[in-house]
């Protein structure tokens, strides 16, 4: 799909979103891009990084996206391809938050205009600023399940939550790769006509809120860490006291069986009736202690 954005300024952005062959040429024709750079464009398994030729600037990020249905955190890629006038964006899959920002700068006329003012390599800033956003939405909606799983454990849920744990260490460890091959992705300046002093400013800043971003993530990574020995501790705890009430329990009734089978049980030589009652009132109150046993087990979830 292709998206073209014209500013008043003069300024074009075109968007193309999972393109096929032949728009991908068009686009390599219309920005000349070089043999190397064009291959790189075109192959979406590449790092992050940043290309500085004479005539245009090629930056590649990877932005953070969801899957809902596998519950997995991975890197789309995105392109930009800044030179005099324009800007092109390439993503091989659909981004939300790119879409979304397409659909903002076509509705609104005065934001199109005050960001399509600076120049392709500023609008092209301003859109990975956009995506670094929704990354810090997406840390916020994950650092809210991490307080809702730690405000579960310390009520008593820790077996119900060893699997959400184990799911949020996931998510964030995902998230971490997306991050870490970004985190001095925008540390240098580059030298070209296209960086002007303001450019150069939010250049930094850019570097700065991927630095956030990870610091956030640290922040998440560690809590979620201590999170899950913290769980692990508390479950460990509880199960112990199991074991030890159980133990407890087969030193008491091993021993009565031994001592009293013999003499009161159905099967012995000389039972009468009274034996067979006793036996059975022995039985009864041994089964009735360790019912009791469960049953105080479950109401301090210890089961």
């Amino acid at each position: 799909m292709r998206t073209t954005i014209t500013a008043e300024s003069g300024l074009v952005w075109e968007s193309f979103v999972q393109p096929e062959a032949a728009e991908l040429a068009e686009l390599v024709r219309d920005t000349n891009l070089t043999a190397a750079d064009a291959e790189f464009l075109v192959q979406d398994y590449h790092r992050p990084e940043v290309t500085v030729r004479d005539e245009y600037l090629l930056i590649h990020i990877h932005v953070p996206a969801f899957d809902r249905r596998n519950r997995v955190t991975r890197g789309v890629s995105l392109y930009f391809i800044a030179k005099d006038n324009r800007l092109w964006t390439v993503s091989h899959e659909v981004i939300v938050n790119l879409d979304q920002l397409l659909r903002d700068f076509k509705a609104a006329d005065e934001v199109r205009e005050e960001y399509f003012g600076s120049g392709p390599l500023a609008l092209a800033l301003h859109v990975a600023g956009e995506m670094h956003g929704g990354a810090f939405h997406k840390l916020e909606r994950l650092s809210k399940h991490v307080d809702i799983a730690e405000d579960a454990i310390f009520q008593g849920n820790e077996r119900k939550m060893v699997e959400e744990v184990s799911m949020l260490m996931r998510d964030v460890m995902d998230f971490r790769k997306v991050i870490r091959l970004q985190t001095s992705l925008f540390d240098t300046v580059p030298e070209h006509d296209l960086i002007t002093p303001e450019i150069r400013l939010q250049w930094r800043r850019t570097h700065n809120q991927t630095l956030k971003l990870w610091d956030v993530l640290e922040g998440l990574y560690e809590t979620v860490k201590e999170l899950a020995v913290t769980n692990t501790s508390m479950l460990q705890h509880k199960e112990n006291e199991l074991l030890r009430l159980l133990t407890i329990y087969s030193v008491i009734v091993i021993p009565v069986l031994v001592l009293v089978g013999p003499f009161f049980a159905p099967g012995a030589d000389d039972a009468g009736l009274s034996d067979r009652v006793a036996f059975g009132v022995v039985l009864l109150v041994l089964l009735g202690t360790l019912v009791f046993i469960f049953a105080r087990s479950k109401k301090k979830r210890l089961l």
